[in-house]
């Protein structure tokens, strides 16, 4: 389900209770305000991703906020006006001065989920170009196993072309990490890059947010990559988009083009065999594929990696320094991390933050992972009856894909055929599910 924080603003109880109630059981992240004060209030502390606000209040109206807001015009979260009948075109002015839309009084259900399933999307797009100026933390790939040395030799030679590459493996093996390391290995830092992700893409905003930032990265640094994640979530119409896009940045002979570098959880080339991906674009994107491989896959690695983590997340966290016994490193070495590197992190900052001795003992390590298979394990095992209403649909959402998908030996475009559902929202959902197409059986 989707963690955006939503806050609404209304000086009506029982709209913001009722709006609250609707966004909780959608997944969102959901606080009130009663009035413009109480938001900016609640603004110090947490800043929102998308705001919900009424136009009329009694003590701060919304447009008087909405100006204060973006008066420099850098909003750092997404605004939808909520009007009744009689200001509809106040609430269309509002969008002339930073809203990004609004949704009429009283309150379509359908359309109020729309707009803000949208407007995130839109705004996490349009927020992507702002990456281009951050200093991200570039981690060259750690270890020492077979695995490992490959890589690191073919994202060396790959650095010193200008190929298109994707990355595909399954979800935590780092993917994004290697592309961002590629690009600094082509550019040493003297060239920008964009991150964008397939999931925030659809079909009102793709044209805007793609030029936008090919734009803002030609006028940064005159060339540098444009890093997209998720490309096998494209739908058919958006993957025919980003094609005639790719087609103006790597035109014959241009000067100081942009390279892609995308990731994808699926292969692609078996996407294009199965009708799933465009053949064109898969030229474009694929000049080189990086397979990524199964942290179980390189277990030799994991001692190597806790060891950096044990001492990284304290530098870059401020999580208190606990070091790992031998004990402890060795039975992780045989674990199986069904989650990879991102499983692997996790659970050491969670080690970390545990109360107990300077080192983590191997007793430890066992209980926090018998408590992670308990908990999985009570959750499967409880009946749909036991659990709220949002956790049995849950349930009932992660059985019916996982039988579709063996229906249709993991077809996506066969299971958004049967949902009902299109292509880029099912991705999307199958993403909050945990649910992996390509690895169906092990699911």
């Amino acid at each position: 389900m989707s963690q955006s924080h939503i806050l609404i603003v209304d000086d009506e109880p029982d709209i913001r209770n009722l709006i609250s109630e609707i966004l909780t059981d959608e997944g969102y992240q959901v606080s009130t305000a009663e009035g413009g004060h109480d938001a900016n209030q609640q603004m110090q502390d947490k800043t929102p991703d998308l705001v919900l606000l009424d136009i009329w209040m009694p003590d701060i109206d919304g447009i008087s906020l909405l100006k204060s807001w973006n008066q420099n015009h850098n909003m750092p979260f997404a605004v939808v006006m909520m009007s009744g009948h009689g200001t509809i075109e106040t609430a269309i002015e509002a969008t002339k001065m930073g809203a990004h839309d609004f949704v009429e009084k009283p309150i379509s259900l359908a359309k109020l989920l729309q707009t803000i399933e949208q407007t995130l999307a839109a705004n996490q797009g349009e927020l992507g170009s702002n990456e281009m100026n951050q200093e991200w933390q570039v981690l060259e790939p750690i270890g020492s196993s077979t695995a490992i040395h490959e890589l690191r030799t073919c994202i060396e030679k790959l650095s010193k072309t200008t190929t298109n590459t994707t990355f595909v493996g399954d979800s935590g093996t780092g993917k994004l990490t290697l592309a961002l390391w590629l690009h600094q290995q082509r550019y040493q830092n003297q060239q920008a890059a964009v991150i964008i992700d397939s999931l925030t893409l659809n079909d009102a905003n793709i044209d805007k947010v793609l030029a936008d930032n090919y734009q803002q990265l030609i006028q940064h640094s005159q060339s540098g990559s444009f890093i997209l994640t998720n490309i096998d979530c494209l739908t058919s119409g958006l993957q025919n988009k980003l094609l005639i896009h790719l087609k103006q940045w790597q035109k014959p002979h241009q000067q100081n083009p942009v390279q892609l570098l995308s990731t994808t959880h699926q292969d692609i080339k078996v996407m294009v065999n199965n009708d799933e991906f465009n053949r064109e674009l898969y030229e474009f994107v694929a000049e080189f594929t990086v397979p990524v491989c199964t942290l179980s896959e390189r277990a030799e690695d994991v001692p190597e990696l806790l060891n950096f983590y044990v001492n990284f997340m304290p530098d870059q966290e401020q999580t208190p320094y606990r070091k790992l016994s031998f004990a402890a490193q060795n039975h992780l070495r045989n674990y199986g991390w069904p989650g990879n590197l991102r499983e692997l992190k996790n659970l050491v900052r969670q080690l970390q933050l545990q109360p107990g001795d300077a080192e983590i003992q191997l007793d430890e390590v066992i209980e926090l992972l018998e408590q992670t298979q308990q908990a999985q394990s009570n959750s499967s095992q409880s009946t749909r009856y036991d659990l709220e209403l949002r956790e049995a649909r849950e349930e009932f959402e992660r059985d019916y894909f996982l039988y579709h998908l063996q229906q249709v030996e993991g077809k996506v475009g066969d299971l958004a055929k049967i949902s009902g559902m299109e292509r880029t929202n099912l991705y999307r959902k199958l993403r909050a599910l945990n649910i992996n197409p390509k690895s169906k059986d092990k699911s």
